[in-house]
This record gives structure tokens, sequence and C-alpha cells, in this order.
């Protein structure tokens, strides 16, 4: 039997060009995605009261009520996100009703009540419910923008100040990488504390306080709440170290040492209360 060797190389080519056709496929299926995921976020569902959200508008959680509602900086809200507008996972248990982007990219419904928004500017919750606007001061902000409001695709509106002077803004949509955090602002001592301390400890003294607290104020309420600790755990120390000793000394005195250790146990538990209550106040003041 007879082989053409040029009929053979064509049907080994065949498999090599359809695995090379599904190659390329496979890459332009995955570079699509990567650019879904570049522009998509993560969502979570709230409870909210109000029915007439946009998409893009800054949420945040009311401390009364625990319900996710427009945020705005006259009011003292932890701010949760962005409403969501087709979120690329949507986190839900079924018995909420507002999807808020918590993190990943997402579109933001800005101002330019704090200045125009560029790249790079921090964005917090503006005097407006649901409007962002660049943050200047230290606060929470919601995240990132990635990109500038335009002034050609956004719409120019007229509002009344604190002082009753009428004011022409610009409202629009803006590309915004979501993080909810502490912005310092532009004092750099602020600036340097954020950046020491852990995020997290920030989230729990501003779900403490029900407000934005200061690095500054987190730092001091950290140290209150370190040397109680301290103080506690040297007067426990000394109790048993104490009572070892003389329970060595003299077997029959475990009862009356018992009751000193209780005692100092509740000491040391009244200490802790004591400084819980100092922090507390440092926080909210």
């Amino acid at each position: 039997m007879m082989f053409n060797r040029d009929s053979v190389r064509a049907r080994i080519r065949k498999p090599q060009r359809f695995i090379r056709a599904c190659l390329l496929v496979f890459a332009l299926c995955w570079v699509g995605n990567g650019v879904a995921f570049a522009n998509s976020g993560v969502s979570q569902g709230y409870t909210t009261t109000v029915s007439n959200l946009l998409p893009g508008m800054v949420m945040g959680l009311s401390n009364d009520k625990n319900v996710a509602v427009p945020a705005s900086s006259g009011h003292s809200y932890q701010l949760l996100g962005l409403v969501a507008d087709k979120p690329l996972i949507a986190l839900n248990d079924g018995s909420h009703q507002a999807q808020i982007v918590i993190s990943g990219t997402s579109n933001a419904l800005v101002s330019s009540i704090n200045g125009t928004v560029k790249a790079g500017d921090k964005i917090t919750a503006s005097p407006i419910q649901g409007v962002g606007m660049k943050a200047t001061d230290a606060g929470q902000i919601v995240g990132t923008a990635q990109s500038d409001l335009s002034s050609k695709k956004a719409t120019s509106e007229t509002i009344t100040d604190k002082s009753g002077k009428k004011q022409t803004i610009e409202v629009g949509l803006v590309s915004l990488q979501v993080s909810v955090s502490y912005y310092a602002g532009s004092s750099s001592s602020q600036s340097a504390l954020a950046s020491v301390l852990p995020p997290f400890l920030l989230h729990i003294a501003n779900g403490i306080s029900g407000n934005t607290v200061s690095p500054l104020r987190v730092l001091i309420a950290l140290l209150i709440l370190v040397f109680g600790f301290v103080i506690v755990a040297n007067m426990l120390q000394a109790a048993v170290r104490s009572g070892l000793i003389a329970v060595g000394r003299n077997p029959l005195a475990k009862k009356a040492l018992r009751r000193e250790l209780i005692d100092v146990c509740l000491t040391g538990l009244g200490i802790l209360v004591l400084v819980a209550i100092v922090v507390y106040i440092v926080l909210k003041i």
C-alpha cells in the first residue's frame, strides 16, 4: 500500500489548524471576560425603603432604621457603595430589595459641587442625596474616580446653597473603583495615621460611633484600650503569682486566696468596663 506524503501532512495539519482556531477563540473570550471583569462590580443586597433608586446613586446605611438610603453629607451615614446596574456578581438571600455595589468598578452619579471630578479624585457623599462629589476634607469616601466628569455628557442643574445663593453645577456619571474607606484630606499627619492604622479598625470605629471618626481619635482609643488590658493582665499575673507562692508556704490558705483572686478578677472586669466607656466617649465626641 502506497502512502502519499502530501496527503498525510494535510491530514496532520487539519487538527493543528482546528486546535489553533480553538485557542484563538478561547483567547478572545478570555480577553472579553477580562474587559467585563474590569468594568463590573460585586453587589450585595440591602433592605431599603426607597423605591425610585437610580443606578450609580451613592448609598449609605441609616443608623436609626438600619436600612440602605441615598447618602448625603448632611447626615451621619455609614457609606455602603453604589446602586448596581447589571453587577457581575449579586449576593442576595431573596429578602432584600436593593443591589449595592460594594467592590469592583461601577458607574457613579457625581456632581461638580466641590469642583470638577477628575480621574484619581476621591468621591464622597454630597449635600444632594445619592449624588457624590470630590472629597477635599477628611471623611469617608465611597471610592476613587477612574474617569473625568465630561461636560458633554453631564447635565447642568441649579441648586441653592446654605447661604441662599444659587449655584449651577454639573451632574453626570463617572467610572468609579468602589472601595469604602477613610480619606484623610489634605492633612499630612492624618494621612500618615490613616496609612498606619489597619482599615478594619477604622470601619469598627465608624460603626461604633455611627459617624466618620478621624484616625487620631481611633489611635487614642486604641492606646487607651491597650493600656487597660495591660493593667488588668499585670493585676491578674501578680495575683496568681502571689497566690501560688502563698499556697506553697501555707496550703490551708486556699479559700482566702481564692476569694482574693475572685476580687482581683472583679476589679479587672470593672477596669475593662470603665476603659470601654472611655473609648466609646472618645469615638463619639
